[in-house]
C-alpha cells in the first residue's frame, strides 16, 4: 500500500510506481491438517429389477497447504482412526417378473460350406404368472458350416495284437485344420473317415469280421448311443481287402451301437443383460447365471465354460467439464493462489475452482 509519512494509507498516485515491490503470498507451516474421507455419488442401481447393488469412490483427502487439497494414501486416513465410508451397498426395485433364461447356443449342424442349424433351450424362469410369449427369445437360427479346411490325419500303424483273426494293427485319426491344429471330428467328413483298425497276423488272412473303435457318445450329457463300423475284411497276400457281410459269420457280427452315459445333465442358462450402471463413462451391467439339472437348480456344471454374469459397457462417454449454470468456486479453494501456481491443469483444482480456471482460459 502507498503510506503517507504519518503512517496513514494514501491514494496510489502518490507513491512512485517504479519502486512499488511486487506482491507475494508468504507459505508458513502449521501443524499438519488431519485427513478425510471423501466419497462421490452413488451409481444407479446395477439392476433396474429386484436386488443390485450400487457402488461409489473412497478416497483419502488431507489439506496440504492453505486451499491445496490432494488424495492420499489410504492407510493415513485409516491410521487417524477414521472409519472408512462403505463403498458398496444393495438396492432393490421393483421385483423382478418372470424371465425368459437360454441356454449356450449349439454347434452349427451343417458339414463344411453349407447351411445348418445352432439350437438353444430357452426356459421360463420360476414365477407366479407364466414369461411373456410374444418376448421369448429365437430357439433355432440358421448359420454357415465351417470352413472346407479340414482334413483327416493319421499315425503311424502300432503293433500287431496277435495271429489271423484275433491280430489287430491301429492308428489314430484325428480331424485337423490347415493350421494343423487338432478340431472336434464332427467338423470333418465322416464318410472319408480312414479306418483306424486293421487286420493282422498273417499273409492270407481269410474274411473275419473288424469292428472299428467306438465314436463318441451323440449326447454331450445324459443317456446317449455310440455307434462303431464293423467291417467283414481280411488280408490277401499281405493287402487288407473288404468282402460283401456274407462272407462272414452274420450271427457272429459284433454290436455295431451300443448305449452310452455322461455326467447328469446340466446347463447353463442365462437371463438377458440388465442395464448399464451408469449413464456415461465405464459401468456394469449384470445378468443373472444358473445351474439347471432337468428342472432343478443344481451344482454339476462345468465351471470352466460358466458364461461371464458381469461386463462393463459404455454408453457414451461423460463430459469433462460441469455444465456453465452448474459452475461455482468452492468458497474454501483458494482460486487466486490456485490460478498464480497454474494449478488449472489437475482435475480437482479445474473441478473447485471452475470460475476462475474457465476466465484465464485460452
Amino acid at each position: 500500500m502507498c503510506v503517507r509519512y504519518d503512517g496513514v494509507e494514501v491514494e496510489e498516485a502518490y507513491c512512485d510506481a517504479l519502486t512499488r515491490p511486487e506482491p507475494a503470498y508468504e507459505l508458513c507451516t502449521g501443524r499438519d491438517c488431519q485427513p478425510r474421507w471423501e466419497t462421490n455419488r452413488w451409481s444407479e442401481c446395477s439392476r433396474t429389477c429386484g436386488e443390485g447393488h450400487q457402488a461409489r469412490t473412497v478416497r483419502c483427502w488431507r489439506m496440504l497447504a492453505p486451499g491445496f487439497d490432494s488424495s492420499v494414501y489410504d492407510e493415513l486416513c485409516v491410521a487417524a482412526g477414521l472409519a472408512r465410508p462403505v463403498e458398496k451397498k444393495a438396492c432393490r426395485n421393483k421385483a423382478c417378473g418372470p424371465q425368459w433364461e437360454l441356454s449356450e447356443w449349439s454347434e452349427c449342424s451343417a458339414r463344411c460350406g453349407g447351411q445348418g442349424t445352432m439350437r438353444r433351450e430357452v426356459r421360463c424362469s420360476v414365477g407366479l404368472s407364466p414369461c411373456n410369449e410374444a418376448m421369448k427369445p429365437a430357439s433355432e437360427k440358421e448359420c454357415l458350416g465351417p470352413p472346407c479346411d479340414r482334413q483327416w490325419t493319421a499315425s503311424d500303424w502300432g503293433p500287431c495284437s496277435g495271429a489271423c483273426g484275433e491280430g489287430r494293427m491301429s492308428r489314430i485319426i484325428s480331424c485337423r485344420n490347415l493350421e494343423g491344429k487338432v478340431i472336434s471330428g464332427s467338423q470333418c467328413d465322416p464318410t472319408t473317415k480312414p479306418l483306424a483298425v486293421y487286420p493282422c497276423g498273417g499273409w492270407n488272412c481269410p474274411a473275419h469280421w473288424v469292428e472299428q473303435g467306438w465314436e463318441q457318445c451323440n449326447a454331450s450329457c445324459g443317456r446317449g448311443v455310440k455307434v462303431r463300423r464293423v467291417l467283414c475284411a481280411g488280408l490277401e497276400n499281405g493287402v487288407y481287402r473288404e468282402y460283401p457281410e456274407g462272407h462272414c459269420d452274420i450271427s457272429q457280427k459284433p454290436e455295431v451301437q451300443a448305449p452310452c452315459f455322461k455326467r447328469p445333465c446340466s446347463i447353463w442358462f442365462t437371463t438377458a443383460w440388465s442395464q448399464c450402471s451408469k449413464t456415461c463413462g465405464v459401468g456394469l451391467r449384470l445378468r443373472e447365471v444358473k445351474c439347471y439339472q432337468g428342472e432343478e437348480l443344481g451344482q454339476g456344471c462345468d465351471p470352466t465354460s460358466k458364461p461371464e454374469a458381469k461386463q462393463t459397457c459404455q454408453i457414451q462417454p461423460c463430459p469433462t467439464e460441469l455444465p456453465d449454470e452448474d459452475c461455482e468456486d468452492k468458497a474454501t479453494a483458494n482460486c487466486a493462489l490456485v490460478l498464480k501456481v497454474k494449478l488449472c491443469t489437475h482435475w480437482y483444482y479445474r473441478k473447485a475452482c471452475c470460475g476462475a480456471c474457465r476466465s484465464k482460459a485460452p
